[in-house]
């Protein structure tokens, strides 16, 4: 199940822009503004074909809530609800729920992130999951900054849980994120994991998957209005999600996943007014003003 939500994460986890072809400004700019909000916004929901893919529910001036969706065809694959619990204005706890309607059942992500209480940065966390009731793995992700702030590097390290001795911890398998900037964007995401065998002490597989953003421009990024402590959370499960944190947008990525030749994909888009997306030729997007 934690496969499945981490190649669907990739697939929904993508606001993406083109740069080019600004002479038309049609070609640019919707002929309305959908989303015609001159304060600060947050991203309400992305539609692919009438259909939900992802929407942001805020509550009391926080977010709230996360829906994201993965169909094949006009079937829905996967739902994912993210939960977001608060201390203060903090992000306390998240739980992330996926639901496979031809699965064995529910899947459930807690995470429990910790900070530096002098910068307010989120410095580790912790991630336990359980398919339905049963508590299968357990995960500690520390996270390192540059000087301006900005996440560098995460390690994680895995274990899975014996129900014999459920709060013992073996940690085998390890995880490494590590990204790279273009000034305010991300511009490359590598995410690597190592399997190891416990009772050898041999790494039986390591497997690379690399996000380059390429060509930003400009305007603005659709989740600028989310906090970087949220994408940071959801980035420990979905590493790709890093390039929420970016300014602007990218007009080209290209993925590789160990071996397997390199995809690109390329897109084009209609902006608001504002300078915001409306589409990128394969989803839509609207906004709400920020919570206050």
């Amino acid at each position: 199940m934690k496969r499945i939500l981490q190649f669907f994460s990739l697939i929904i986890g993508l606001a993406v822009f083109n740069s080019c072809a600004e002479s038309d400004p049609a070609a640019v700019y919707g002929f309305e503004d959908p989303n015609d909000i001159s304060g600060p916004r947050m991203i309400r929901k992305v539609s692919d074909n009438n259909r939900t893919v992802e929407e942001y529910e805020p509550n009391n001036g926080k977010l709230f809530k996360v829906v994201r969706n993965a169909y094949t065809g006009t079937a829905l694959q996967e739902n994912q609800s993210i939960i977001l619990y608060y201390l203060g204005n903090r992000i306390s706890k998240m739980e992330i729920i996926t639901t496979v309607p031809s699965g064995p059942g529910t899947g459930r992500h807690v995470l429990i992130p910790n900070y530096d209480n002098t910068t307010g940065r989120m410095v580790s966390l912790m991630n336990d999951f359980y398919v339905g009731n049963t508590h299968t793995n357990h995960s500690i992700s520390i996270f390192n900054y540059d000087g301006t702030g900005r996440v560098i590097n995460a390690y994680k390290k895995t274990a899975a849980v014996n129900p014999a001795t459920p709060n013992v911890y073996v940690y085998p398998n390890t995880v490494t994120d590590a990204i790279t900037y273009d000034g305010p964007n991300v511009a490359k995401v590598e995410s690597s994991k190592n399997v190891l065998d416990i009772s050898t002490g041999v790494i039986t597989s390591t497997v690379r998957n690399t996000y380059e953003y390429v060509n930003y421009d400009w305007r603005n990024n659709p989740y600028l209005g989310i906090s970087d402590n949220y994408i940071i959370n959801i980035a420990s499960v979905f590493p790709e999600m890093y390039a929420y944190m970016s300014d602007n947008n990218p007009a080209k990525l290209k993925f590789t996943s160990g071996s397997a030749p390199m995809v690109e994909t390329v897109y084009s888009y209609k902006f608001d007014t504002h300078n915001y997306p409306v589409t990128n030729g394969f989803r839509s997007f609207t906004y709400q003003p920020a919570p206050q």
